[in-house]
């Protein structure tokens, strides 16, 4: 869902820039409603708000269990090799894959917000 959110997001403030940059002609004048855009930015700024307030909580939960789940994997497969990883070839695999998908999941949440912020801030 957050990546829905974001993608939105970032569509919306992309067709904006567009629009804004086709109103510059070659000699650096504008030529269009000023206003027009200014309230477009401002309503997409309150969306952002919007959409920061209610995936506020589910972010940080997310963060706080993909955290607690690499630390939790690391943790097993160094200091109890012997249960987990020596086990079996299907245990190895298994702590592998859980503590691969659990960096991606958090890193690609970062990366979608660090992209919309950085869409945001040229703007």
């Amino acid at each position: 869902m957050n990546y829905m959110v974001v993608s939105y997001l970032y569509d919306q403030f992309t067709q904006l820039n567009d629009e804004f940059s086709k109103c510059i002609d070659d000699g650096g004048e504008f030529t269009g409603d000023f206003g027009h855009f200014r309230r477009r930015h401002q309503a997409i700024s309150r969306s952002v708000q919007e959409a920061d307030r209610f995936l506020m909580i589910s972010n940080g939960s997310f963060f706080c269990c993909q955290v607690a789940s690499i630390i939790f994997a690391f943790y097993s497969t160094v200091f109890y090799r012997r249960d987990t990883v020596s086990l079996d070839p299907e245990s190895a695999i298994m702590y592998t894959v859980w503590l691969s998908a659990s960096v991606f999941a958090l890193s690609l949440m970062a990366g979608l917000a660090v992209f919309l912020n950085h869409v945001v801030s040229i703007l």
